[in-house]
């Protein structure tokens, strides 16, 4: 079962660990600010408090972490946007970050509506989006921008299903 752990929740080491992945090779390059220092970092895990318009969280899954999933402009009911990575040191986790991330969109946010945008370079995200109906809404010389109807969401193409919180 996936867990989803607060980033108001994380220990020090847990922040330190997500600080390490965000600037990591493999994921900061996707990323709109590509580095961020460790002050920043922890002054941005401050303004979480109180803001319930963000929420981001790591996935746990068997006592492995495999990755972040973000929720911003969240409008509780109506819609919000949302961002994934995972674990650096892991590979083929991405179905089930989407898996666990549209599940708690629709069963906890209640959302009818999901957004995202994603680097024109990124091809690994905008493919996996794709696989899970997300449509190109609009594409600039930098980023494209998707949006999928939860009542419109797949089972994803390999089989399997939503996994359950």
């Amino acid at each position: 079962m996936m867990q989803f752990k607060n980033f108001l929740d994380l220990n020090e080491v847990e922040k330190v660990l997500v600080y390490g992945w965000r600037n990591h090779l493999k994921i900061a390059p996707f990323m709109r600010t590509q580095t961020i220092s460790l002050r920043g970092h922890l002054a941005f895990l401050e303004t979480l408090r109180g803001d319930e318009s963000k929420q981001y969280f790591l996935l746990i899954e068997g006592g492995e972490i495999l990755g972040v999933v973000c929720f911003v402009d969240i409008n509780f009911g109506i819609s919000c946007e949302f961002g994934i990575y995972q674990n650096p040191d892991l590979r083929g986790n991405g179905t089930r970050l989407m898996e666990a991330m549209l599940e708690y969109a629709k069963s906890v946010l209640r959302v009818s509506k999901i957004y995202a945008c994603v680097l024109n370079c990124n091809t690994k995200a905008i493919a996996l989006y794709a696989k899970f109906g997300f449509i190109l809404t609009k594409k600039d010389a930098t980023m494209s921008y998707f949006k999928l109807s939860t009542l419109e969401i797949p089972t994803p193409a390999r089989g399997g299903g939503i996994i359950s919180l």
